[in-house]
């Protein structure tokens, strides 16, 4: 992690050094004077009472270096442990798109990477020398803060991370939760999804989310259905519709007078004359008026007429003799 705040690393293992210099010299018998508590000891009871004394500071010290040694263990294998769960690793597979704040994505991703690439081996205490064996407690203890507090740098930016995706869930579906009014099948999926937000669950607020979009969904569905049912059946009812229109149908309520034609009739004169008639009806199309066929004129002559003169009709007379022959129609001039 770069920054101001570094991913605190262990400190150096001590050097064989320190336990070389503070080995502890056997004492000799003609020394006048011996420094510090041992000189009390001795002047109480003699050199015996100085090995005792000795003997019990380097044992306090050795169970001390011991409880430190396994307090740099269990905090090196509690970050190992961190590094590799489920919770850490949820946390990193998270992207940038999924977060109100990007930042804190490529932030724990770095402090991550830092923090993998610590390895430090920690060091056993000493068997002897009071100073060598105070040396390497302090370090041990120095290397256990390190590592607790490398756990505590890993874990604070995976949980802002978490933070930051529950920050845009909530903002998500807040926005869903207010465009959705009105469009859902449902109005109880929106209630859930409200308690939901409240509740500031991740996994409830996005299973509630899903909810709301599957019934708006089924609400679109729906009504898209309803509007083609409803067209078809308008569709349907045109097409059984009667037809109004002004088409001919040759009856008598409209469209072509037909014409009645006129026939002959018989005259006095044995003759034939053309008798045009009105036209009649009001129905559709020409019915002509069957007409007589001529008859044969009496034996004797004379001149049978048909109407004729100036009204445009034309005369026809019929001629015979008294041998009983046919007659012959001509012109009547």
């Amino acid at each position: 992690m770069s920054g101001s705040n570094p991913v605190p690393q262990p400190p150096t293992e001590p050097s064989g050094a320190a336990r070389a210099a503070s080995k502890p010299k056997r004492p000799k018998w003609l020394v006048p004077v011996i420094a510090g508590g041992c000189a009390v000891v001795l002047a109480a009871g003699g050199i015996g009472g100085c090995l005792y004394w000795n003997h019990d500071r380097l044992t306090a010290a050795s169970e001390e270096c011991a409880t430190s040694y396994d307090r740099a263990v269990k905090a090196r294998k509690k970050l190992t442990e961190y590094l590799k769960s489920d919770a850490l690793k949820t946390a990193i597979r998270v992207k940038d798109s999924e977060v109100k704040d990007a930042k804190t994505v490529g932030t724990l991703a770095s402090t991550v990477k830092t923090a993998s690439k610590t390895k430090t081996d920690i060091p056993g205490c000493p068997a002897d020398g009071l100073k060598d064996i105070k040396a390497v407690t302090a370090w041990l203890d120095k290397t256990a803060t390190a590592y607790a507090k490398t756990v505590g740098e890993v874990k604070g930016k995976a949980e802002a991370v978490n933070a930051s995706k529950l920050d845009k869930t909530v903002a998500d579906a807040t926005r869903i939760l207010n465009d959705s009014k009105g469009r859902v099948k449902d109005d109880k999926v929106r209630a859930a999804l409200e308690n939901a937000i409240k509740s500031k669950d991740g996994k409830a607020i996005s299973d509630a989310m899903k909810t709301v979009n599957d019934s708006i969904k089924a609400k679109s569905d729906a009504d898209a259905n309803a509007r083609a049912e409803k067209e078809k059946q308008a569709a349907d009812n045109a097409a059984q519709a009667p037809d109004n229109g002004s088409s001919y149908t040759g009856d008598t309520t409209g469209g072509y007078t037909g014409y009645t034609g006129g026939g002959y009739t018989q005259s006095q004169g044995g003759g034939y004359t053309y008798m045009p008639q009105q036209p009649t009806g009001n129905g559709g199309g020409y019915t002509p008026t069957p007409q007589p066929q001529p008859q044969q004129p009496s034996q004797g002559g004379g001149n049978g007429g048909s109407s004729g003169g100036d009204d445009g009709y034309y005369e026809d007379c019929w001629v015979g003799d008294t041998s009983g022959k046919p007659g012959v129609q001509v012109p009547c001039s």
